[in-house]
């Protein structure tokens, strides 16, 4: 699967690496190898619009996971990702926004370029 890293960021306290790969929509690792920060991998072959809502759904998932506000019901055997539940008080929901507006401006541009790179049609 082809992929780049387009950098690491800070997101309060810790730094996640943001990276655009093929595909659409997004995903994140907590611990995606041993020793390494965190990863958002976003899908580059949507448009620009659907890249930042991604991007904007990933930060603030791994960030709800992170202060423990991300919850999946016992009762779900079927493990679907649609059935989390985000429980946050106005604290947590402010500390979460802050984080990722922190992590958001730092790799808008970055990201930005990159999709641009990705999406770069072959003249002929």
């Amino acid at each position: 699967m082809k992929q780049k890293i387009v950098g690491s960021y800070y997101a309060g306290n810790e730094s996640i690496q943001l990276v655009i790969g093929e595909g659409y929509g997004g995903e994140f690792y907590t611990t995606p190898e041993k020793g390494s920060v965190a990863r958002i991998k976003i899908g580059g072959d949507a448009d620009w619009g659907s890249v930042l809502t991604s991007l904007l759904h990933e930060i603030f998932e791994i960030l709800f996971e992170r202060l423990k506000c991300r919850y999946s019901p016992a009762s779900d055997s079927s493990q679907s990702m649609a059935s989390y539940l985000f429980v946050a008080n106005h604290q947590d929901f402010g500390d979460v926004c802050a984080r990722a507006a922190e992590f958001v401006n730092g790799c808008l541009g970055d990201l930005k370029k990159e999709y641009r790179l990705w999406n770069r049609k072959v003249k002929k």
